[in-house]
């Protein structure tokens, strides 16, 4: 009896430890853009991508700790700003700065496509070094998490060993992109990015796989990136040459 007290004992040390190592480490925003096409129009201008607004919610909770108490099936976190958060379901801290970081990605996006003479992020407000600019807001980021504890409290990660889950992540992400006209500040296009991602993780499987925001904004600039060069070829040369500065 007391070997098989001491087998169990030393098999909960190792999943807390595993749990705690999971929730020590900080993961962050690495963003690949999609496969290099070029588009089939293109049109002599500039583009300036100023960093994205931020109008998501502000509310940050977890309630990560109930899952220490026996009899409760799970626990669990909700969090508007993940970046601006601590404790996730195998991660410790998420770096991420939402406005530089989409901006950054939309950049890399629209300039491979060769649908402009150039494109590059700016921190004005309609920036005067460009004909077109491209505004987008964040509206959601929201990351959501369950953790199980199967109703055995401090327990709860013993079952993990024996590959049951650990939990389940879920994000959401929401943009809205607009590109403007410099000289007027018209609204020529607009799109939206809405995106969701949710992982069941568990030590064996999908461990640290908390975040998918590079995977969800690289799927919704795909299509963004369709639909403006979709925009652009419908409108005809002319209409984009009136942009050019004076004396060109």
């Amino acid at each position: 009896m007391r070997m098989l007290i001491k087998q169990a004992t030393a098999l909960i040390l190792i999943a807390s430890l595993m749990t705690f190592a999971g929730c020590a480490s900080n993961a962050g925003w690495n963003y690949q853009p999609n496969p290099s096409q070029s588009a089939s129009t293109h049109v002599p201008l500039t583009l300036a991508v100023e960093h994205f607004k931020d109008e998501r919610g502000t509310q940050n909770s977890t309630y990560f700790w109930v899952c220490i108490i026996p009899l409760v099936p799970y626990c669990s976190a909700s969090y508007q700003r993940p970046d601006i958060a601590n404790g996730f379901l195998t991660e410790g801290a998420y770096n991420f700065r939402p406005d530089s970081d989409l901006a950054n990605a939309a950049k890399a996006e629209i300039k491979q496509s060769n649908i402009f003479n150039d494109v590059f992020v700016t921190d004005r407000e309609m920036d005067p070094g460009a004909q077109l600019i491209l505004r987008s807001t964040i509206t959601n980021t929201t990351w959501d998490g369950s953790r199980y504890s199967y109703l055995l409290g401090p327990y709860g990660s013993l079952v993990w060993l024996f590959g049951a889950p650990i939990g389940t992540a879920s994000n959401t992400l929401s943009v809205r992109l607009e590109l403007l006209e410099q000289s007027n500040g018209a609204v020529l296009w607009t799109d939206e990015i809405n995106r969701s991602y949710s992982k069941t993780e568990g030590i064996y499987y999908n461990y640290a796989m908390d975040f998918g925001y590079p995977e969800m904004f690289r799927d919704g600039m795909k299509q963004a990136v369709t639909s403006l060069e979709q925009y652009v070829e419908s409108k005809p040369q002319s209409f984009w040459q009136a942009m050019m500065p004076q004396g060109r």
